[in-house]
């Protein structure tokens, strides 16, 4: 068994957890890590030589597939050069997996070239790196290498997703010998299982209460991926209780309705150009009572200054796990759903069961 089989095997790791894309960046450190993503019949592989442009292009994909891609650098000052990629990953909760190739750690802080300190290379703006062992002859060695690809991947992918490091110390010989065949062994892989939590009907119901008791309950949706489910649960939530729904630019809420949904009920637009009218008292008395967002950041400067000023005396955020910003200074509930899930089962609420009609009668 070549002593890379380690290495040639990530490329199976991530085939069997989904990923199909790699964008490389080639170098001579990254070779063994090159040829394996290369050669793997199930990975599409692009070359990007300026590890900058390769980050952002990683982005994109990860973006639109709304699953993990991963990238491939050589060592020293390549990884830096994904960093602003790597931070709008962070922010804007898109999953990579950055393989960063890395001298062996006898070699750091020793005036090699190409070698600088690569261990949680993005700090604060990676949910979190890992280090391949720079050996792996023995079998506990190996199991280790496999296994922290797959947590790798799984930690990516991880709501809230964003980037993960592995970095991976390489030593010489980076390329096969002549007439090796390189093998990709079938190996074992941990998988997540996503899962929705789902909150008690009877926290549910006082929600609900808490919703029809304030006269005025605005919504706002912040950055999010396009999404069926919420765009419906969001428009019959608003016809349920009559309340106004404001989309972001980046909200993507704003596809087109439902022939059988009144076009009223659509998600409001050009908030901007509405918070500029300069009509004395018109902003106080929209003041919402009880203000409920979801997704991420607003691009409207505007509107999120407003919230800020008005300070509504509730303010519930709908996200299903991961830190929760206070961006209008008013938070007072985190409720832990998908939004999707949030919206539908507020505005339907399930039928009584027979042992709860009987207590009605």
């Amino acid at each position: 068994m070549s002593s890379l089989q380690a290495v040639h095997n990530i490329p199976e790791i991530c085939a069997q957890l989904g990923i199909t894309d790699v964008v490389l960046s080639p170098g001579s450190r990254c070779a063994p890590l090159t040829i394996a993503f290369a050669r793997h019949p199930a990975i599409k592989v692009r070359t990007v030589p300026d590890e900058r442009a390769a980050a952002f292009i990683g982005l994109g994909l990860a973006q639109a597939q709304r699953r993990a891609v991963a990238l491939v650098c050589t060592s020293g000052t390549a990884g830096l050069n994904y960093a602003p990629a790597v931070a709008e990953a962070y922010f804007q909760q898109i999953p990579l997996v950055l393989f960063t190739a890395d001298r062996p750690p006898e070699w750091i802080d020793q005036l090699d070239g190409q070698t600088i300190r690569q261990t949680d290379l993005y700090g604060a703006h990676a949910k979190g790196t890992f280090t391949f062992p720079a050996d792996t002859g023995h079998a506990d060695a190996q199991w280790h290498a496999t296994r922290i690809v797959s947590e790798a991947i799984g930690l990516a992918e991880q709501f809230p997703a964003g980037p993960v490091q592995v970095n991976i110390p390489l030593r010489e010989p980076f390329y096969p010998k002549a007439g090796e065949e390189l093998q990709f062994e079938r190996v074992k892989v941990t998988r997540e299982v996503p899962g929705r939590p789902q909150l008690p009907e009877s926290v549910l119901q006082e929600l609900r209460q808490a919703i029809r008791s304030n006269s005025r309950v605005l919504v706002v949706g912040g950055q999010h991926p396009a999404n069926t489910e919420l765009l419906l649960a969001l428009r019959q939530f608003a016809a349920a209780y009559q309340v106004p729904v404001v989309g972001d630019v980046i909200a993507n809420l704003h596809l087109p309705a439902a022939p059988d949904f009144d076009q009223r009920l659509r998600p409001l637009g050009h908030q901007d150009i509405f918070m500029a009218v300069p009509e004395p008292g018109l902003k106080e008395a929209l003041k919402p009572e009880l203000l409920i967002t979801f997704g991420q950041s607003l691009i409207s400067k505007a509107l999120k200054l407003y919230l800020r000023n008005v300070r509504p005396a509730q303010h519930w955020h709908i996200q299903s796990a991961g830190a929760v910003a206070d961006t209008f200074q008013s938070l007072t509930k985190v409720v832990r759903m998908e939004p999707a899930d949030f919206f539908g089962a507020c505005a339907y609420p399930p039928a009584p069961s027979p042992q709860e009609r009987g207590s009605l009668t």
